[in-house]
């Protein structure tokens, strides 16, 4: 399964290791610096951290901005992989 993070930017769901709020960038002097280190190592994907961006995604090969809010990437992951769950269980039998 994939997630559609905003322009032209998809993950695999089993890729996502955490979706962050990223208007709590500025309080956490710990998330600034994950996001430098991704940033200088070419890790950091999307339009950068704007006033556009929304959410971090955390994969396990790179820091994803999205001007979508974390409640709809969290609500896209879970509504489709229940969906395929679902449509693998009525196939079946």
């Amino acid at each position: 399964m994939y997630v559609h993070l905003g322009s032209d930017l998809v993950v695999r769901v089993s890729d996502v290791v955490v979706v962050l709020d990223a208007s709590l960038l500025p309080g956490s002097e710990i998330n600034r610096e994950l996001v430098e280190k991704a940033r200088g190592a070419q890790r950091l994907l999307g339009d950068g951290v704007t006033d556009t961006c929304k959410s971090l995604v955390i994969t396990r090969s790179a820091i994803v901005t999205s001007g979508i809010s974390p409640a709809t990437l969290v609500h896209r992951m879970t509504a489709r992989g229940q969906a395929a769950m679902t449509w693998e269980r009525e196939t079946r039998g």
